[in-house]
């Protein structure tokens, strides 16, 4: 009888830990419900690219894995928006998706070029960082169609906008570093912008040292980097001083995230958004 009511103590206590743990998760899940009620939907921002950030490269068992994680860089933009990857532009609209980038996407047929310069034009706001030498470190070899474009096919809808992108000759080899808004970016073989003459679908402005164009299209607005390389880890995180007390060791994400900003934004001045 004794060892019976021992147990029954037992269970009892053990029922009242599980009713607290439960309590406890629904208390958070509450608080983190209230959160998000109260900061608002996050903004819709489309993502169509062929490098390795949603998705790893080691293929389905890998990104299955327990310890599967995406790329920093998306890591970083779901804090600030709902990520929607795109592999066509059916959902696009400036309605669905008010925010787009393409990060070195694929080859684009030409209906789904107008349908970009459409979107943009009808209001649509564009990221898009396009890189002539890409220099990502990949599973597969070159040629292979796994691995992500070694260059941006995008020069039709740059021609359309009066703009030719550019590898400048020098070491590919070589680390380049730009001082851009008070900020520090590292990359590799980034390229150039340089006004073409026919162009007549936008008015773009070249800035920062030709690495940025900035774009009236119509009602919307496009931002153009020359580069691609700068979202990969390996420019931007590091053991240096900022990195270990805990920001990135170049701002290369920093800068990104305030064309981002700027673009939700309206504003002409992009150095206003950084730090933001």
């Amino acid at each position: 009888m004794q060892l019976n009511l021992k147990n029954a103590g037992i269970r009892k206590r053990l029922l009242v830990g599980m009713l607290l743990v439960v309590g406890l998760i629904f208390l958070l899940s509450a608080v983190r419900y209230l959160r998000l009620e109260a900061e608002g939907p996050k903004p819709s921002l489309g993502l169509m690219t062929t490098l390795p950030l949603q998705w790893s490269e080691g293929g389905i068992e890998a990104d299955l894995s327990y310890d599967a994680q995406p790329h920093p860089v998306y890591t970083r933009l779901e804090r600030a928006y709902e990520v929607r990857p795109l592999d066509n532009f059916d959902e696009l609209g400036t309605s669905k998706i008010p925010l787009l980038i393409l990060a070195q996407p694929r080859a684009l047929a030409p209906t789904e070029l107008v349908a970009l310069d459409r979107w943009v034009r009808e209001g649509g706001h564009l990221l898009v960082l396009a890189d002539p030498a890409l220099q990502w470190g990949s599973l597969y070899p070159l040629g292979d169609k796994r691995r992500p474009l070694f260059t941006s096919l995008l020069s039709p809808l740059f021609s359309h906008w009066g703009l030719e992108l550019v590898l400048p000759m020098t070491d590919p080899a070589e680390i380049s570093l730009r001082e851009i808004d008070g900020l520090t970016i590292r990359t590799q073989t980034p390229g150039e912008w340089l006004p073409k003459t026919g162009g007549e679908g936008a008015q773009c402005q070249i800035a920062a040292h030709k690495l940025l164009a900035d774009c009236s299209v119509g009602k919307g607005r496009a931002l153009l980097v020359a580069d691609a390389d700068l979202l990969d880890a390996v420019y931007w995180e590091g053991q240096g001083v900022r990195a270990v007390t805990g920001g990135d060791e170049f701002d290369n994400l920093l800068w990104v995230e305030a064309l981002l900003i700027a673009l939700r934004e309206g504003s002409a001045n992009l150095g206003d958004f950084v730090g933001k």
